[in-house]
């Protein structure tokens, strides 16, 4: 019996509640750098070239890579609590010096590129601490429709005030507003750690040991965790640049205007709410093997679909709007499945090393994927427009059809996830 178990119903649902309004005021900054054509706007308003945009949305996963693994340390000594307050005041700083850019003159965008690596810091260690302090509470048989419910309510609010935001954008308002909406943006890390200050706590829970070396031999032996490990990395370095890149080749090759690609980005982010929707009211009963094969193949859909499609077709716009709806409804599916398999795959008394693990092989991808794209776009190595059968190819294009057939190869390693096959001998519990 875990010790969500012995807590009532009451403690459990207050748990929740906090947990919903700590995702409510920290998310919105983690879906402005992730998921919204926002950051990539502000760069741009800086003069920021494609491959300096690029860096500034790779810095979470670069970061990630390197330090998910030793943050486990400050964890285990510090306490989970301890780091996420201090996690949280780091990344307020972060967004606060991104608008405080524009005062740094000619090196605005390197300043703002400063602010985004302190902001991003941070993300290991928050991370790190946020699935052990959830499963403080939170049952096995409640984790799907919680995370739908969860992300179902933070990216409705950010999709909403995203997509007023475009409409402002619409009208060129000065640099100020951005500046504003950045650092207000920053203020609100700060009601993240204020909620989950007031999670529950298993007061009688034996300390994890901060020995790496040991936790890190025990997730390596882990069979179901090391394979899924290595598919979300494999699969992260498909797919995480497909987003940035698509609002790039939107604003600089189709020639849309910021509001427009702003706008686009909101309608994305509403495939976000509809996936989490979906997530928590209808496919908590489906298994989740079928589910990660559902984002799989969407995601591979999404990079094809960019690739063979020409922005002279008429309503391209609509069609643009619709990818991106796909690729976020894609990765809700993805965000909720990783969720309740990491809480499955962690073993009792390594978890915070188990969530590491698999952040850092997920990390590792992304970063991979983006600085490799960023370095691509500061080169001459890619022509910017080529030919292919009469048609008009843009090296953005180039990048889709990349991702595109490294998904389809990829789509071979699904038969090795531990939910395609749950009978193991490590440690795997799954949710259904």
């Amino acid at each position: 019996m875990s010790y969500a178990d012995t807590l009532s119903e009451r403690e459990r649902k207050r748990g929740r509640i906090y947990a919903y309004f700590a995702c409510l005021f920290g998310c919105v900054s983690e879906v402005m750098l992730d998921s919204s054509a926002l950051i990539i706007i502000y760069f741009t308003m800086l003069d920021g070239g494609d491959m300096l945009t690029m860096l500034g949305t790779s810095f979470s996963s670069v970061l990630g890579a390197l330090l998910y693994i030793p943050a486990c340390m400050i964890i285990t000594r510090a306490g989970l609590k301890t780091t996420v307050r201090y996690s949280c005041f780091a990344g307020c700083a972060g967004f606060l010096i991104m608008a405080a850019a524009p005062l740094a003159g000619a090196a605005a965008k390197y300043a703002a590129l400063a602010g985004c690596l302190v902001y991003c810091f941070q993300r290991c260690t928050y991370g790190a601490t946020w699935y052990p302090l959830l499963d403080v509470f939170l049952r096995a048989q409640d984790r799907a429709r919680f995370f739908g419910t969860m992300r179902f309510f933070y990216t409705g609010f950010t999709g909403i005030l995203f997509f007023i935001i475009g409409l402002v954008l619409k009208k060129n308002p000065p640099m100020i507003f951005m500046q504003i909406v950045i650092a207000v943006t920053g203020l609100l890390v700060l009601g993240r750690y204020y909620c989950i200050s007031r999670f529950p706590e298993n007061k009688n829970a034996v300390p994890e040991t901060p020995d790496v070396r040991k936790g890190l031999g025990i997730s390596i032996k882990n069979g179901p965790l090391t394979a899924y490990s290595v598919y979300v990395g494999l699969l992260s370095l498909s797919f995480t640049s497909l987003s940035p890149l698509t609002y790039l080749y939107l604003g600089k090759y189709v020639e849309l205007g910021h509001g427009t690609v702003q706008i686009i980005s909101s309608v994305g982010l509403s495939g976000f709410v509809v996936g989490y929707f979906c997530y928590g009211r209808f496919f908590g009963s489906v298994k989740l093997k079928y589910l990660e094969l559902l984002s799989h193949l969407l995601y591979m859909t999404v990079a094809f679909s960019l690739f063979f499609v020409d922005k002279s077709m008429p309503g391209f716009t609509i069609f643009a709007g619709a990818v991106i709806f796909a690729t976020s409804f894609a990765y809700s599916l993805f965000m909720c499945n990783n969720s309740a398999e990491l809480l499955s795959l962690a073993r009792p008394g390594n978890k915070t090393m188990a969530m590491a693990f698999v952040q850092t092989y997920s990390s590792a991808g992304a970063a991979i994927g983006r600085i490799g794209t960023s370095l691509i776009l500061g080169t001459a190595m890619l022509a910017p427009v080529w030919e292919l059968f009469g048609r008009e190819i843009s090296r953005y294009q180039t990048f889709f059809l990349f991702s595109g057939v490294m998904l389809l190869v990829l789509l071979f390693l699904l038969p090795t996830l531990p939910s395609f096959v749950p009978s193991h001998d490590d440690y795997y519990e799954p949710k259904n």
